[in-house]
């Protein structure tokens, strides 16, 4: 009974990795290791599970038992012989470093030794692999992906991307470790009884992906059940007009600001100054009627109105807006994108997003400090960070900032409404918002932009005539 559940738990997996991300060929290949390996248990359930129960009710003929032994063999062929290659694939592609037209070789290339594995080993009855000639090369192949892995783990910079390689490194380096001394090695020295211990490896490494898939994501695999229902309540309770109040919650309180300054200046006679935060006032009011034109009844979704713009500029933007807020404080605000990326979405929302997690920044910084906007490419994604120096989050709250309505406030701004929005702008993006937290070293949210609406060194005078 194990082994099939040992079976069906290493299928569900390949399936989740396939179906979560299908256009992404490690994805793909992660599925394949899942779903090869799953045909050893298959193998294993055929002869310790399937044949006694036939046996015991008189079901065992002998076209039965030649049928089974054949499928036995071949589930035991596919896993030995295709287990390391789908592996070793997986971990070169996880680096996300290889052309099309040079995968598609290395493809081929390495799928030689497994040719010639094809070629020389008998099937029926039963399988016979020459495991001295076997592990000439299973041997460097599952070690060089384990090597390839651990190594993408350590030079990994992005602190939600490593925790994702690491953990990708606890389910699969360490298990098809196991594997290959348990298969391999242990056959060549005789011992044809030792995979059976991998029926405990492979139960504890579903649960634990199951469990690191649910809180954290890995493989690309996020089963948030919470945000699953964050998205929903988000729908029915963040609704055009509350979205609408939370932006003016924000613009009025700016203007207040703005406004008193005015009158302050004016009494001083500072004319520049006054055409400053007049301009300001101005972009103020031109934001709240952008944002008054996207969100279109109470209960419609965000919807997008896509351009391509400089990413830089839109951070730039978003910096003025919350400069005075900045300033009262005495926080340095520093623009370190790249202006040579462009970014095709809805710019309104994504500055809103930019000003919200600006905000958010400044009122976690009880004492004059820093923020910073930087970005960088990443496998998948660009990454843009804003990151602050002010008290941090904790692992209680970390759980529930993107929650709608939660705060840790009394008086709700930010946190209330805002979190959750940046969350359904970016999800609208077909991106991802993550965050990092440090008490009282900072906070540091990531905006994960797909890499296909991304450009980089573009020409704005072709981007602005298409």
């Amino acid at each position: 009974m194990l082994m099939g559940i040992a079976m069906l738990a290493i299928w569900t997996i390949g399936a989740l990795l396939l179906v979560t991300d299908p256009g992404n060929r490690s994805s793909r290949w992660a599925s394949a290791v899942a779903f090869i390996g799953g045909f050893g248990f298959l193998s294993g359930t055929i002869n310790e599970e399937i044949r006694p129960i036939l046996m015991e009710f008189s079901f065992y003929e002998p076209w039965t038992a030649d049928f089974l032994s054949q499928l036995t063999a071949l589930a035991s062929f596919i896993c030995q012989a295709g287990l390391p290659y789908t592996f070793l694939m997986f971990a070169i592609y996880s680096g996300g470093n290889v052309k099309e037209s040079w995968g598609k070789r290395l493809n081929l290339l390495l799928f030689l030794p497994v040719l010639y594995t094809i070629t020389t080993t008998p099937v029926f009855p039963a399988v016979k692999f020459n495991y001295p000639v076997m592990v000439i090369w299973v041997v460097p192949y599952l070690t060089a992906a384990s090597l390839l892995l651990i190594f993408q783990l350590w030079k990994e910079k992005d602190p939600i991307l490593r925790r994702s390689r690491f953990l990708v490194v606890i389910l699969a380096v360490f298990p098809i470790l196991f594997v290959l001394f348990t298969i391999y090695i242990a056959r060549l020295v005789g011992d044809y009884e030792a995979w059976k211990y991998n029926l405990l490896v492979i139960l504890v490494q579903f649960i634990f992906f199951l469990v690191f898939a649910v809180k954290y994501g890995v493989l690309g695999v996020r089963l948030r059940v919470e945000q699953n229902r964050m998205t929903s309540t988000l729908r029915a309770l963040t609704s055009g007009a509350a979205i609408l109040n939370h932006t003016l919650k924000n613009e009025l309180g700016k203007i207040q600001l703005l406004a008193y300054r005015i009158e302050r200046v004016a009494e001083q006679k500072n004319v520049d100054s006054i055409k400053e935060d007049i301009r300001q006032l101005q972009d103020t009011s031109q934001h709240i009627l952008d944002m008054v034109q996207r969100i279109q009844g109470k209960t419609k979704d965000i919807e997008l109105d896509e351009t391509t713009f400089a990413l830089s500029e839109a951070v730039q933007d978003s910096i003025e807006h919350v400069l005075p807020f900045a300033e009262a404080s005495d926080i340095a605000i520093q623009n370190l994108v790249d202006k040579q990326v462009w970014i095709k979405g809805d710019r309104v929302h994504i500055k809103e997003v930019l000003i919200n997690l600006l905000r958010n920044g400044i009122e976690a910084m009880k004492e004059p400090g820093c923020i910073r906007v930087d970005s960088y490419p990443s496998k998948k994604y660009h990454v843009v960070t804003v990151q602050d120096t002010g008290k941090g989050i904790t692992k209680e709250n970390m759980t529930h900032i993107f929650e709608p309505f939660f705060s840790t406030k009394k008086r709700t701004q930010n946190f209330g409404l805002g979190l959750a929005y940046c969350f359904q702008v970016m999800r609208k993006h077909q991106g991802l918002i993550e965050v990092d937290s440090v008490l009282d070293e900072g906070t540091t949210f990531f905006l994960y932009f797909p890499r296909g609406r991304v450009l980089f060194n573009a020409n704005r005078k072709e981007i602005e005539n298409e």
